[in-house]
């Protein structure tokens, strides 16, 4: 009986992954993709529309402004409506508006696209969160995060070689119409392929559903049994707004970079637009192989804090370093744009982890929520806008890029501050969900 209960967990273990992850994974990169193509087309954009730096800037910053409203809803929302439901009509307008994006004729125009876009796109982050938190345990939740996190520097990552490619030879315009058409197919996929829960998921294993659900249960009887559970009790914790500062500062940092990217290698070199678009890639895919790293040792060493803490200190400096390289040539430079981009994106996961960990899971959504609508705001404003105008003033990345450096830094610093309680350790359940179904089964707990 126990070699039969052990197999059946390991696949349904095997299931969840190969049907949820993936899914959100491609998901999400195209959202991503579609948020920063413009970096890529803000050379081409700036002429055309003769736009200044600072102008340039708050073009890929608006995006935000639209994102956030819906961002902050976007926890009631998928609570209330559910996270499948509110993800299928976000993919709808998304693409819709990316697409629009290439009609506009105005700086004006492309404002309200990309207004419309971050409106449209606001509610998927925090849907694919609640999703996830309901079909991982505490235990695995790092991993599932970071896979599906992998997708922001995957998504930067084809944004250079498909929109260089797309830009040698055609134009802006029909780079985000292209590009905003994968939304509507994913919408597709997603309504076909996803469950509304484990509850309704015919593939999973009757004994593995039983099983994670009354796993979600325990964790959410464990907050339960520490004090009330109500969402004002979220705004009561102390560490909701070390994490709110540290996102802040991670975004800005983030977008700021990411935006800003093609530009700076086109203005340290002397390479076309495709070429750039290439380089520009470089640093995501080291950026991928840090996500991987970082949260698979996060969920091995069971430890948060000091693996979403140190990799923004060091993005922070190695930006700094980077900003004062340009004058050693480009292959420094992208060195060390590289290893900035292999640190940078290790902290965002961490920092949703570390949510779950400390506050209950409906509470853990809204507060996931709650700093990711505000530091996105804020990050995805003020990071390419003031990279913008500290260019205009200057005349290169230099002092850009450290103040960026500095300010990652200072995230880093917030999140050591961060003090997770004994009563909400990682991993308290167990060490892998076949090991958990061997466990029970020995005790009696599990019957054929």
């Amino acid at each position: 009986m126990t070699s039969d209960i052990a197999a059946q967990a390991e696949s349904g273990f095997k299931r969840r992954w190969a049907h949820i992850v993936p899914i959100v994974f491609i998901l999400y990169t195209i959202a991503y993709l579609d948020r920063v193509n413009v970096g890529m087309a803000l050379p081409s954009v700036s002429k055309d529309l003769a736009l200044s730096p600072t102008q340039a800037g708050f073009v890929g910053g608006i995006f935000f402004w639209g994102y956030v409203v819906s961002f902050l809803s976007a926890g009631w929302l998928a609570n209330r409506f559910g996270a499948k439901r509110v993800i299928l009509v976000a993919l709808f307008f998304w693409g819709m508006f990316a697409m629009g994006s290439g009609l506009a004729q105005t700086y004006h125009q492309l404002l309200a696209m990309r207004v419309m876009l971050g409106l449209s796109e606001g509610p998927i982050w925090s849907s694919v969160a609640a999703l996830l938190t309901q079909w991982f345990l505490k235990d695995e939740r790092a991993r599932a995060f970071g896979c599906w996190n992998l997708s922001i520097p995957a998504g930067a990552l084809l944004s250079g070689p498909i929109s260089g490619l797309v830009l040698s030879y055609t134009n802006w315009h029909v780079m985000f119409a292209l590009e905003g058409l994968p939304a509507w197919i994913g919408a597709v996929i997603w309504w076909r392929m996803i469950p509304p829960g484990p509850a309704s998921a015919a593939w999973l294993p009757a004994s593995e559903r039983t099983h994670l659900l009354a796993g979600l249960t325990r964790e959410d009887e464990r907050f339960r049994a520490l004090g009330p559970t109500d969402w004002h009790g979220m705004f009561r914790h102390p560490a909701l707004y070390f994490l709110l500062g540290a996102n802040c500062f991670n975004n800005l940092v983030q977008y700021g970079f990411a935006l800003w990217l093609p530009t700076a290698i086109k203005d340290a070199s002397a390479f076309r637009i495709g070429s750039v678009g290439v380089l520009s890639a470089i640093p995501y895919i080291a950026a991928g192989i840090g996500i991987v790293a970082a949260t698979l040792s996060s969920d091995r060493m069971r430890e948060r804090r000091l693996h979403a803490a140190v990799p923004l200190i060091s993005a922070g400096v190695l930006l700094y370093l980077a900003s004062h390289a340009v004058s050693m040539g480009i292959a420094i430079t992208m060195v060390l744009f590289t290893l900035s981009g292999f640190f940078l994106f290790m902290t965002l996961p961490l920092l949703n982890v570390i949510m779950t960990d400390v506050l209950p899971r409906t509470q853990a959504v809204a507060a996931i929520s709650f700093t990711g609508g505000i530091s996105n705001l804020f990050g995805g404003t003020v990071g390419p806008t003031l990279v913008g105008w500290l260019k205009a003033q200057t005349g290169d990345f230099s002092l850009a890029f450290s103040v960026l450096g500095g300010l990652g830094v200072l995230g880093g610093l917030l999140v050591l501050a961060i003090r997770v309680p004994r009563g909400a350790p990682v991993g308290s359940e167990a060490g892998a969900a076949v090991g958990r179904f061997k466990l029970l089964a020995e005790r009696g707990g599990i019957d054929e």
